[in-house]
């Protein structure tokens, strides 16, 4: 997930669509790629603090980014790789402070339509980019669609929606600055599988506790 997050970025900072669209056109030109923002001078907000997040948030980090974070609950020791916390009263701010915010939140009761209505216009700052790798129940079609065409975010990279596959006639397959993937940014590999399974059959049988549990209370 990290790597997908990570690739997103520098392909929409670099321009890498653009090189194709050269390549293709047999063109040679500079000029478009002269000037662009390195990630060591970009913000990212990461909705979300689990395992996933924890992991984006530290690669980000290495690249020299500053790190802000939506979480539960504001920890006392802060990790060295997340600059900014914010809980959920703090999202406003957190959404006009970064140039990307990275939505990796489960479908819970607590997180369904969380960026619906305007809150997205408080983007509008620094035209951040919407990253949404979670759940696409964050935010509803119509509102996603809102904030684009009213520029509240200068561009969307979704790899969930509401519904999947994504509709044909959905209009968020036709927008130039929209991305689109389809529920690939991270996948379980056989032989991560195995190994986990071997892990936590091993934790069973000697009475420890099972690596990535299930808390059905909260949903995830």
């Amino acid at each position: 997930m990290a790597e997908y997050v990570i690739g997103q970025m520098i392909a929409r900072e670099r321009k890498f669509s653009l090189m194709r669209e050269n390549q293709n056109k047999v063109f040679w030109t500079q000029a478009p790629f002269r000037t662009y923002r390195p990630l060591s001078t970009l913000t990212i907000g990461v909705l979300g603090a689990g395992d996933i997040g924890t992991d984006i948030a530290k690669m980000c980090k290495a690249f020299g980014m500053n790190v802000w974070t939506m979480v539960r609950t504001v920890p006392k020791n802060k990790a060295d790789y997340i600059d900014e916390y914010r809980t959920k009263d703090g999202l406003p701010e957190l959404l006009s402070s970064c140039d990307y915010v990275c939505s990796i939140l489960p479908a819970t009761n607590e997180t369904r339509g969380l960026l619906n209505g305007e809150l997205l216009k408080n983007c509008m700052r620094k035209k951040g980019v919407l990253i949404s790798v979670g759940r696409g129940s964050v935010i509803s079609d119509h509102d996603l669609l809102n904030a684009l065409h009213s520029g509240w975010i200068a561009g969307a990279i979704l790899d969930v929606f509401n519904t999947e596959p994504l509709p044909a006639d959905s209009e968020l397959w036709k927008l130039p600055n929209v991305v689109i993937s389809p529920h690939v940014a991270t996948m379980s590999m056989d032989w991560q599988v195995s190994e986990l399974f071997s892990k936590n059959y091993q934790r069973f049988t000697t009475g420890q506790s099972l690596l990535y549990p299930v808390d059905l209370n909260k949903g995830y």
